[in-house]
């Protein structure tokens, strides 16, 4: 499986984001200080954004870890 790397939005941490994952998915930074819940916004080049606290917790949420 092919992996894409890119860098947490909070700079803290190198994440390895497998190629299945899609535009719209929600993953957390691995990183012990961060933590944040982050949204796949774009594919090639990966992009992601930090997921606002009010949207974090829904019933359907079930994010990936990556680190």
């Amino acid at each position: 499986m092919a992996v894409e790397v890119v860098k947490c939005p909070c700079g803290k941490q190198k994440l390895g984001v497998q190629a299945y994952v899609q535009v719209g998915s929600r993953i957390v930074c691995a990183h012990r200080d961060c933590n944040e819940m982050l949204r796949v916004t774009q594919r090639n080049p990966l992009r992601l954004e930090i997921v606002a606290r009010d949207e974090q917790r829904t019933s359907d949420s079930s994010p990936e870890s990556y680190g």
